[in-house]
């Protein structure tokens, strides 16, 4: 979590953010974990291929959040949220392409 959010929860909702964070701390050092990994993994591709190409496939975790909101919390993907997986993924084929 980011400072400012913290900062706003525990304006907010001082009690009821202590309690949460009491029972959840593991969820927030997974989270933190998960972050931390993803970014040094980032940060080796950089090291091995085109920072631009590196970042733009980034955006494709884009694409596992739109599948996991429609498939694990049964979100709507309207057309427009379509529309945008599939330019993504014409981006990163596009990439593929010209490599």
């Amino acid at each position: 979590m980011s400072v400012p959010m913290v900062g706003g929860a525990l304006l907010r909702d001082a009690r009821g953010f202590l309690s949460h964070a009491r029972r959840r701390w593991m969820v927030a050092l997974g989270g933190g974990a998960a972050s931390i990994a993803s970014y040094g993994l980032a940060l080796w591709a950089m090291t091995i291929a085109p920072v631009a190409v590196v970042a733009a496939l980034r955006e494709i975790s884009i694409l596992f959040a739109m599948a996991l909101a429609a498939l694990v919390l049964k979100e709507r993907v309207g057309p427009v949220r379509l529309a945008s997986g599939v330019v993504i993924v014409l981006g990163a084929a596009s990439l593929r392409l010209a490599a």
